[in-house]
């Protein structure tokens, strides 16, 4: 179960400049937001976000398809905006986070789908097993930040998963076992 992922979420992209080596931009966190979605029982389609993260994406600034994104998170900094709600995506119910705190996105494949798409396959590591999971990504910008000396670039990604593919099957089909990811993102490039 997660919108995330993406993942990251989530999953996460490139583009560039001009140097050899795969440079590491970071997540910007305070304009990146990872969320996941689901459908409770045929009334409402509620969501939760990621508040916090790390990783970023190596970006092959002469190949973009050869960068790597990775996102790394906790269970519990899966947010869905109501305290008894989070006790219960904690619980064995589902995410189980005593016994699997953490959770990873990291691609194994980026391919061009468009002027400034693509299609981002990764595996995401959840609730002690690793399926894959496939993003389609939009730049929305790249360039010199306008405010501040440092080089940016801005992607959305959206995607699906079925949660019970990870073992998250507490009542499915009643809740929705398709699990809607959506990311915004500005990624940094480190100072020169």
């Amino acid at each position: 179960m997660a919108r995330l992922l993406t993942l990251a979420a989530a999953g996460l992209l490139m583009v560039g400049t001009a140097t050899a080596a795969p440079v590491k931009y970071s997540f910007d966190q305070s304009h990146t937001v990872v969320s996941f979605g689901w459908n409770h029982l045929g009334f409402s389609n509620p969501s939760a976000r990621l508040t916090d993260f790390t990783g970023g994406v190596a970006v092959d600034e002469t190949d973009l398809t050869q960068s790597v994104v990775q996102l790394d998170f906790r269970v519990v900094d899966i947010d869905p905006g109501h305290g008894e709600f989070f006790k219960h995506l904690m619980s064995e119910d589902f995410f189980n986070a005593k016994q699997y705190p953490t959770g990873k996105f990291i691609s194994t494949s980026i391919t061009k789908s468009g002027n400034n798409s693509f299609t981002v396959v990764g595996d995401l590591t959840l609730h002690g097993q690793t399926h894959p999971v496939t993003l389609n990504a939009t730049l929305n910008k790249q360039g010199k930040h306008p405010f501040a000396d440092k080089y940016v670039i801005g992607f959305d990604a959206t995607g699906t998963l079925k949660r019970s593919q990870w073992g998250l099957d507490k009542y499915v089909p009643a809740v929705s076992d398709e699990i809607t990811l959506e990311i915004t993102t500005e990624l940094t490039k480190p100072a020169q």
